[in-house]
């Protein structure tokens, strides 16, 4: 028996839409995120948003591991290695976001796991 792909109404932008939660957000006086001022709804759908994009993030950064089949094109000049050095800052980059993404998730879930839903 096979299964028919999901076909989505609309897309999943979770970093689209962890960008448009993060401004709800309360911030205590030391610039932290005041979870308990926050909704457990809003919390909890900052912290799906960031596992989203995390996760989106480590398959794409896994699917970049082709470079390592980059070296002859390197070597004879077809890409550039000031091109690989780009992506490697990129990467770094969107390892570090996905890094905040899982602690800001684990931060909201602990947060909205421990009040009732409103």
């Amino acid at each position: 028996m096979s299964t028919a792909p999901i076909i989505r109404a609309e897309p999943m932008l979770p970093m689209r839409q962890l960008l448009a939660h993060l401004p709800r957000l309360p911030i205590s006086d030391n610039g932290a995120v005041d979870a308990n001022r926050a909704s457990p709804g809003l919390l909890r759908s900052v912290a799906e948003d960031a596992e989203a994009t995390m996760s989106t993030i480590h398959q794409g950064l896994g699917a970049i591991g082709l470079l390592a089949h980059s070296a002859v094109p390197i070597e004879d000049g077809s890409i550039g290695a000031d091109s690989l050095e780009s992506l490697g800052f990129l990467m770094a980059e969107l390892g570090d976001l996905a890094a905040a993404c899982m602690t800001l998730a684990a931060h909201c879930r602990r947060a909205a796991d421990h009040r009732p839903i409103s």
